[in-house]
């Protein structure tokens, strides 16, 4: 279903009346959907979708994921080590997702890998080394009878029944728009920046050095010093504020608060509540302007990083005359900083204003209204991209479109997913 943000929040009565997920989720979180379990041995296919810093997996026909873990493993020293670590060597990432794949079919699935079909949800920018090193541990240490590699900006149109479609995929270190149009992924128009939660936890710990207190057992109060950073980063608190307490104000306001240069001395009015937190034996104290203007550094419009409201215009632009109007009432987001309270409302704010103004009110036209795709009184900006897993999984086409064992060590590489559509429509009756 297609809602306008504006009208979707307030429109209690008509969405009581629609089936939602979360409506159905504690009667029915394992049910399959009825379109049925796919493979040729009738069992569910293993859905997984690896991301920087959650992984999500489940089976297919599920709604929602088995389990949501963090994207780590633990070392021989009992130390949680991230699965992307820049430092790590090809053989140290080979051996990190041999454990975490353990942890997943071992420990949260409780299966084996060569009993069921796999799907992998992947980003379109996902480096061909990683998914032949995924595919030489699934297929040689897991003995996986088959793999589909499925992109996720597709999947995350398949929970709204939608053909054409603007995914906008906020993660943890970038941000990335794709289009989608009648059904097919436009890659030559896609857009990219480094405006995800990572930019946001970098401007919460800006903030929170300048502007937070620590109060000690004691009761007094001292400033946040470089020694208490270790702590900041063992207990997580960074991502924890932007979690549960950061959120994305008004335009206006916004404006205000760009305006001032993060500045407490300018006539900005009065900021939320604060919140503290424990901090050892201390309690860390978070200032209202560090949960309000956190977010802020997703909509400031600069030269050197474009801004989320002008990534989607830029990448709207780029597509076909005749598409944009569809694409921009068309809005998907996924990735858990869209899960911010106030984002849909801000974005849309934003982008009504930048389409009125130079240059692209010229390019746009008389395109005038920004709609998006919802899910009532859901999350599924955290598992959406999964969820389009879990239905194509449970088609009897995952069969024909999956990359088998046999390919496998006949070709020790694994093809793109672009080509892989042109062979089978070449071959279409051959079962995998």
């Amino acid at each position: 279903m297609q809602l306008n943000t504006s009208s979707s929040r307030s429109s209690g009565r008509s969405s009581s009346r629609r089936r939602s997920i979360s409506s159905i989720l504690n009667s029915a979180r394992f049910d399959t959907f009825s379109l049925g379990v796919t493979g040729i041995d009738n069992r569910q296919a293993v859905i997984i979708e690896i991301g920087t810093i959650l992984t999500k997996v489940g089976y297919a026909g599920e709604f929602v994921p088995r389990a949501i873990i963090r994207s780590e493993y633990i070392d021989n020293l009992g130390k949680p080590q991230k699965i992307f670590n820049e430092s790590f060597k090809n053989s140290d990432e080979y051996h990190a997702f041999i454990k975490l794949f353990e942890i997943i079919f071992y420990k949260i699935l409780l299966t084996v890998a060569k009993e069921r079909r796999i799907v992998i949800v992947e980003s379109v920018l996902e480096p061909t080394y990683r998914r032949d090193l995924i595919a030489k541990i699934l297929f040689e240490i897991f003995d996986a009878p088959s793999i589909l590699f499925a992109p996720s900006h597709l999947l995350a149109t398949f929970p709204f029944g939608c053909s054409n479609a603007l995914v906008i995929d906020v993660g943890y270190r970038e941000a990335l728009i794709l289009p989608i149009i009648e059904g097919v992924t436009v890659l030559n128009n896609w857009e990219s920046s480094a405006i995800g939660s990572k930019r946001v936890e970098e401007r919460v710990r800006e903030l929170l050095f300048k502007y937070g207190k620590i109060i000690t057992s004691s009761g007094e109060e001292r400033e946040i010093s470089v020694a208490d950073e270790f702590l900041l980063g063992k207990y997580r608190l960074f991502e924890d504020i932007v979690t549960r307490f950061c959120f994305v104000t008004t335009m206006e306001r916004g404006k205000q608060i760009q305006k001032s240069g993060y500045n407490t001395s300018e006539n900005i009015p009065k900021p939320p509540c604060e919140v503290r937190l424990p901090f050892g034996n201390e309690m860390i104290v978070v200032p209202g302007i560090v949960r309000e203007w956190s977010a802020e550094v997703i909509f400031e419009h600069n030269d050197d990083i474009r801004s989320l409201p002008q990534l989607i215009l830029d990448c709207v632009f780029r597509c076909p005359i005749d598409c944009r109007r569809n694409l921009l009432n068309g809005l998907i987001l996924v990735g858990g900083s869209t899960c911010m309270k106030g984002f849909y409302a801000r974005l849309q704010s934003e982008l009504l204003e930048l389409m009125t103004s130079n240059p692209y009110s010229s390019k746009l036209g008389s395109i005038k209204s920004v709609k998006f795709f919802l899910l009532p009184n859901t999350r599924i900006e955290l598992y959406g991209n999964w969820l389009g897993g879990s239905m194509f999984g449970s088609l009897e086409i995952l069969q024909y479109r999956s990359f088998s064992r046999e390919e496998w060590l006949t070709s020790k590489t694994v093809p793109d997913w672009i080509s892989r559509s042109y062979e089978i429509s070449q071959n279409p009756g051959k079962e995998r």
